[in-house]
């Protein structure tokens, strides 16, 4: 079977309940600027101005309880260690609550909500070298206490900016059932199983730690998410060659997936409702 060896995350499209309660948080709290904003939609990328999330917005949504399947959390990717370090000092003068942090081995990462109880993760891997072994096995995915004050000393002599330049969506994690996921995820789109705790599996194009995971320790029900809630709509896959995209649009029609061309993306819905768009890198 053919596998993803490379992509990256794009854009990312959330809906939240209130402009006027997330705003704020994803600027002031999160460090997103402000690329682009309609009525009813708003794009937030990083200050180099490279697009990480669509936000829309949608007055009747109800939070998601946690038994409901839906997103756990989007994790936003920081450049270094000290970009970390800088934001947590940001977020710790700002008073916003913190769910808690942890050290996986491959990368240091704090948690948090946001208004309409979206997750949140804001992370750093560490260089490869420390957690991918001699024959890409992964090493780590343990939940170690984080080093906050060794964090905050390396980022002392900093000031908080915004999300720096090369600030990209690192991983989207779902509390959606693993064993609906992993017959689509892995054996049809050609994602590789990185971790499998237990109730849960991690996935990722080549060595990387984890693009997607999914989790069931909630006891939620199965099936798609439910429309009613805040949170995930669509998110995007990134290849860097046309022929990557293409074996897995293969891959996908083979095994049944409806795959649909607007311009020059493709998108499908996957077994949750999600809807998953395939793009190519732009170059210059």
């Amino acid at each position: 079977m053919n596998t993803i060896e490379q992509l990256r995350l794009g854009v990312t499209e959330l809906h939240v309940s209130s402009f006027n309660r997330s705003l704020p948080f994803y600027t002031d709290i999160l460090g997103f600027s402000i690329l682009e904003k309609t009525d009813s939609t708003v794009t937030l990328g990083s200050n180099a101005k490279e697009p990480i999330l669509l936000l829309k917005e949608d007055a009747q949504l109800k939070e998601k309880p946690d038994h409901e399947p839906g997103l756990y959390h989007f994790a936003v990717l920081l450049p270094t260690r000290k970009n970390l370090g800088t934001w947590l000092a940001h977020v710790i003068k700002k008073g916003y609550p913190l769910i808690g942090g942890s050290d996986h081995l491959f990368s240091e990462a704090i948690y948090l909500s946001d208004p309409d109880g979206i997750g949140v993760e804001v992370y750093a891997d560490r260089p490869e070298d420390v957690w991918v072994g001699e024959h890409g096995e992964l090493k780590g995915g343990g939940n170690a206490p984080l080093d906050g004050d060794g964090l905050l000393k390396e980022a002392a002599d900093t000031t908080w900016e915004g999300l720096p330049a090369g600030t990209v969506m690192g991983h989207l994690h779902f509390h959606l059932n693993p064993e609906e996921a992993e017959p689509f995820y892995v054996n049809t789109l050609g994602f590789h199983i990185r971790m499998a705790p237990p109730a849960s599996v991690f996935i990722a194009a080549g060595v990387y730690h984890h693009h997607l995971a999914f989790n069931a320790w909630g006891r939620g029900r199965k099936g798609a998410i439910d429309p009613r809630f805040s949170g995930i709509r669509s998110y995007t896959l990134v290849f860097p060659k046309e022929a990557d995209r293409q074996s897995a649009i293969e891959r996908l029609t083979k095994a049944g997936t409806q795959v649909n061309t607007l311009g020059n993306n493709n998108e499908f819905v996957d077994p949750f409702g999600v809807l998953v768009r395939l793009q190519i890198e732009e170059t210059d």
